[in-house]
């Protein structure tokens, strides 16, 4: 199916994209072609015939759009249907024939379905995907049996192909016009001076194997409701999204996604919408969390004019994969689960994202630099534990800091008083940094205080020699 989007306008108008330096004419509606307006005109020639011209400006993002509308609306009649930008559909419909009545009703559905869309579009059956293809580019009957289809591709023009302009160049400057010439010619030769791929689709236009990725359209799940009154009543727009996001809910059980967040479109008479984006800490379906943190941020904005309707939308949506269950606890040791989850959302949604964070290992022997803050909760790479003769000991409270100790006359540490500190540990030489210019040199040890206290002290032996206080253990 090749296809055209219409501009259903009461003026002259043309679509212009840029072609070999100029602003040219790509499609025109039937009042500019009644004024001698055609495609690859000059834009200013076309404002030459009509200087009341409406132009408007290719845009290959708005056409992608509407050919995966198209897509997605095709797929009631084949969930086999291919993308071929910029304007064209491939439709398997082989398997749809007999539940339709054949390829004549198709058509007349998808054509009834194309002017629904304001879409003018030419429609062709044949055997093969690329043969339909070049036949619809040149508004050929159809072809409906092999035995057929080589001798209608024969002689069909090259320029149905699409090759790029200097294959096509070079193709007629060795006299070859149709399809059929390129069929004749030795296959070796033409696959080493042309090129294997277009080799290949001369091939696949005939029958050969032909894989093309199928059109998924993007997953939307939503659920909306308007209100009889406004109201700025928390209770009834809590009663209200509860109901949506049990019909969310529903609909992502239903496809077996689930998802990393929803966002929340609370809709006014005078003013624009006010929109609510509450994310989870990882993808759920579950709908206490959903409700949860709905009803908790309810209590937190601030609507700028009563609610007339709710919209709840889910976010990107990924497989759902089911968990198993384990009899006796988690064998990891790893208790955080859904609680821990729970617990990271609902300090978000109160506290905010930027005021939450956990902590990442680094690579780094340098204590104050083995960590960094980081937003990915609860997915952290799970690390194989150190053999426990080999795990250093270290404090859970660490100084930003290291603070400096005073010393007795025997060189030893002191804390809170003159009384020396007891090692207990070390020492463990760290080494590191020299690279970055940071560079240090320590003896850590693990020492007790006269209050009973465990710290984390060590010894720079690069330089001052001076002892330093760097953490405290629990």
């Amino acid at each position: 199916m090749e296809s055209l989007v219409s501009v259903s306008t009461d003026r002259a108008t043309v679509v212009t994209d840029l072609c070999n330096g100029y602003t040219r004419v790509i499609a025109a509606n039937d009042k500019a072609v009644a004024l001698g307006i055609k495609p690859d005109l000059k834009l200013s020639a076309a404002f030459a015939l009509s200087d009341s011209l409406e132009v408007i400006k290719r845009c290959a993002q708005t056409e992608r759009a509407k050919l995966e509308t198209l897509a997605g609306e095709a797929r009631q009649f084949t969930s086999v249907v291919s993308l071929e930008p910029p304007a064209a559909l491939l439709l398997d419909v082989g398997g749809s024939l007999k539940l339709f009545g054949g390829i004549e009703a198709i058509k007349s559905a998808l054509a009834a379905l194309l002017q629904q869309e304001c879409v003018t579009a030419y429609l062709c059956a044949a055997p093969t995907a690329l043969a339909a293809l070049w036949l619809a580019r040149f508004r050929q009957k159809d072809v409906l049996s092999h035995e057929e289809l080589a001798g209608r591709l024969s002689s069909l023009p090259i320029a149905a192909a699409g090759w790029p302009e200097k294959i096509q160049v070079l193709l007629k400057g060795m006299g070859i016009r149709t399809f059929g010439d390129c069929m004749r010619l030795p296959r070796d030769g033409f696959a080493r001076r042309i090129g294997r791929q277009y080799l290949q689709e001369l091939d696949k236009s005939r029958g050969s194997y032909d894989l093309r990725p199928d059109f998924e359209p993007a997953l939307e799940l939503a659920a909306h409701s308007e209100l009889a009154d406004e109201t700025v009543s928390t209770v009834i727009l809590a009663n209200l999204g509860k109901k949506l996001i049990q019909r969310l809910v529903e609909d992502l059980r239903r496809h077996q996604v689930r998802t990393q967040g929803f966002t929340c479109v609370f809709r006014h008479l005078d003013c624009t919408v006010t929109v609510e984006r509450i994310q989870f800490a990882e993808p759920t379906q579950d709908e206490g969390r959903f409700i949860s943190l709905f009803v908790d941020r309810l209590e937190q904005i601030r609507l700028a004019a009563p609610v007339v309707a709710l919209s709840v939308k889910a976010g990107l949506a990924e497989p759902a994969i089911a968990s198993h269950g384990v009899l006796f606890g988690n064998p990891d040791g790893d208790d955080s689960g859904s609680e821990g989850s729970s617990l990271i959302e609902r300090l978000q949604v109160r506290f905010g994202m930027e005021s939450l964070y956990s902590m990442d290992l680094v690579d780094e022997h340098r204590p104050e630099a083995a960590w960094a803050k980081s937003r990915q909760f609860l997915q952290h790479e799970r690390r194989p534990p150190l053999t426990a003769g080999l795990a250093p000991q270290r404090p859970l409270w660490l100084l930003p800091t290291p603070r400096r100790l005073p010393i007795t006359a025997d060189n030893l540490p002191c804390y809170k008083g003159r009384e020396p500190l007891c090692i207990k540990h070390g020492p463990e030489r760290i080494e590191s940094g020299w690279w970055d210019g940071g560079g240090v040199g320590r003896d850590y040890y693990i020492a007790a205080s006269a209050h009973g206290e465990r710290l984390w002290i060590f010894q720079d032996h690069c330089s001052s020699r001076d002892w330093y206080l760097h953490g405290f253990f629990a």
